[in-house]
């Protein structure tokens, strides 16, 4: 056979298909002081953007997001905002009832997350382009949820009323339940205990496939724990002291590293392949007032800093994977609750057409 040497040169004259971008990997912290979600581009000179909710929002509110949307608690609980993250705009708000107590929860693909109501004892179902909801009964004060091997784990605080400062204190020790989102029913075994000082409240799913439960403690044990929880046999593996009183939310990357964010012991570390406390109480990162913690795909740490009162707007101190610290990112004030996503980009493509 024979080629055509005008066809030869047109094909080596052809454009080749330019390779796509990388995703856009985005921050957002809520600041209870502006009623705002901060909105960060991680690429260099990424835009940033303060997105209004309209409702107050708690200190504690703990973002949650998938490629499409993002969760926040408002109005001290009653309702969750759904954010709209390709146009940055609040899509709508969904309530969940007075005094519901929504808090942590997870976006489980492009249109359903997952909420817990603490004070319903209820795992909500919503679907993010509807606003329909399902509610799902799981244990006693639902404070987060997280997705490992296919199903949900849902940490359950089991608290109870008690006197200040503290007002709820644990009723006895905190477990987990474990809820199919295939038939939004309990998955047998459905519960797991979690020996220790109980009112359990933060969970992340470490890059080796375990659950890591952070329990608080309360007057009687105020030291906080780190439980570690095997999804696949369902019971408690490793629990861990060393991170000082009322420890707050944690996140993990996708090495070695659990971090724990604290008010008062700046940001804590655990390794997760030697299981040992490397930075505990004491010998913390130095951040003040750490509200809140969050990594990204690249291993870098944003402690959050609430500037509710020290300081007159909150940030997030960022730190390499080294521990070095890069430029801070300014926040709203009284930032709190933070998480990293990635947003690909055929989703981006998909928003543009």
């Amino acid at each position: 056979m024979r080629w055509n040497p005008l066809l030869l040169l047109a094909l080596g004259c052809a454009e080749t298909t330019a390779p796509l971008p990388p995703p856009e990997e985005l921050l957002l912290v809520g600041n209870a002081g502006t009623a705002t979600l901060s909105y960060v581009s991680l690429r260099e000179n990424g835009p940033r953007f303060l997105i209004q909710l309209g409702y107050d929002v708690r200190v504690d509110a703990r973002p949650f997001a998938g490629r499409k949307y993002a969760v926040i608690s408002v109005a001290r609980g009653d309702s969750l905002a759904v954010i709209d993250l390709l146009h940055r705009v609040v899509a709508r708000v969904v309530s969940v009832g007075d005094g519901a107590g929504a808090l942590g929860g997870v976006v489980l693909n492009d249109s359903i997350a997952y909420v817990a109501l603490s004070e319903r004892n209820v795992l909500l179902k919503v679907n993010l382009e509807t606003g329909d909801t399902l509610g799902i009964h799981v244990g006693s004060n639902p404070q987060d949820v997280v997705v490992a091997r296919g199903k949900l784990f849902v940490v359950n605080a089991n608290l109870t009323d008690c006197p200040p400062p503290d007002l709820r204190c644990p009723a006895g020790e905190s477990w987990v339940s474990v809820v199919d989102p295939i038939t939004n029913s309990p998955s047998l075994p459905d519960s797991i205990p979690l020996p220790g000082p109980g009112h359990a409240s933060y969970a992340a799913v470490g890059a080796d496939g375990r659950v890591y439960v952070m329990q608080l403690g309360g007057p009687d044990a105020p030291d906080g724990r780190l439980s570690i929880v095997d999804p696949l046999n369902r019971h408690e593996v490793g629990n861990f002291g060393g991170f000082g009183v009322s420890p707050g939310s944690i996140a993990a990357d996708l090495g070695e590293r659990v971090m724990v964010a604290s008010l008062t012991e700046g940001l804590m570390e655990f390794n997760t392949r030697t299981r040992t406390v490397v930075r505990g109480a004491g010998a913390g990162l130095p951040l003040t007032a750490n509200s809140g913690v969050a990594i990204d795909s690249q291993g870098r740490i944003y402690g959050i800093e609430a500037g509710c009162a020290v300081q007159p707007t909150g940030r997030a101190r960022v730190f390499r994977p080294d521990l070095t610290e890069a430029r801070p990112i300014p926040l709203g004030n009284c930032a709190g609750g933070a998480t990293t996503t990635l947003i690909p980009v055929e989703t981006l493509l998909e928003a543009q057409n």
